[in-house]
This record gives C-alpha cells, sequence and structure tokens, in this order.
C-alpha cells in the first residue's frame, strides 16, 4: 500500500534553538501533542530512542526515527496507531522559525486504506494544526 500523507507549515516567532529545545523535552511535549496526558522516555531524545506516551486511558510507545538537532524530529508509534509516523522540519526564518510538520500512514491492508480514507473519526490536518498553535503558544505565549 502507497502511504498516506498531510503537511503543514508556519512560522512560530521563536529562535530555532528554542523550538528545538521544546520539541525534543519530554516534559514539554503534553504542553503541544493534543490529548498527550504524558511522556516518559529514559535520558534524552536520540534516534532509536523510545518514548512511552500517554493519551488519557491509551498508552503507546514512539520510537525516535529521524534526529538531528536543530533541523528535524520523527517518531513511529509503536502501539494502537501501528503506522503512523510524524516528522517535524525547523528552519531558520530570521527571528523566527518555519516548521513543517507532516503526518505519514502506510496502512496495513486496502480495507485499512479505505477506512482511513473514507470513514476517518479525527481531522489529520486539524491535528497537525493544533500541534502547530499549541507550539507557538507554548514558546510565545
Amino acid at each position: 500500500m502507497r502511504p498516506v500523507s498531510h503537511t503543514v507549515i508556519d512560522t512560530i516567532r521563536s529562535p530555532i534553538e528554542s523550538v528545538f529545545a521544546h520539541l525534543t523535552d519530554p516534559g514539554s511535549i503534553p504542553a503541544w501533542l493534543p490529548g498527550c496526558t504524558s511522556v516518559h522516555c529514559e535520558g534524552a531524545l536520540r534516534k532509536g530512542a523510545r518514548m512511552h506516551v500517554q493519551f488519557g486511558m491509551r498508552r503507546t510507545e514512539f520510537e525516535i526515527v529521524d534526529f538531528a538537532p536543530l533541523q528535524t524530529l520523527g517518531w513511529v508509534e509503536r502501539g494502537q496507531r501501528r503506522g503512523w509516523k510524524t516528522f517535524f522540519r525547523l528552519d531558520p526564518a530570521g527571528d523566527s522559525t518555519a516548521v513543517t510538520v507532516r503526518a505519514v500512514w502506510t496502512p496495513h491492508s486496502v480495507g485499512a486504506w479505505f477506512r482511513g480514507r473514507f470513514l476517518e473519526r479525527r481531522s489529520i490536518r486539524g491535528q497537525l494544526n493544533a500541534i502547530l498553535l499549541n507550539l507557538r503558544t507554548a514558546l510565545t505565549g
């Protein structure tokens, strides 16, 4: 099956160092990741690290698959939403930071593709926009 992806891009009026630090601090993630109530990670984030993430009653695991300081962060979900990957790309824009958030889903069957494409229970683009809004609010108030 071919992956399905959604991308949003926006600018946050905060230096790239601050944005990256906030994205990669497990203690800050619940402030910007919609529905997230807690995050636990052994040590600092790096490629291959695993985060245990709580969304209300649902607990899942994210494995960091892309990590380049001040540039990129990406994870794959290893729990109930298997096949979902989320990527962040940061680009300096003067005193601000351009943030690209991309969600990629690889369906495991034609039925899953159909359900995900036509019977979607949540707006992926809305969730990505909420991530950017929450991140902006957390960084700039």
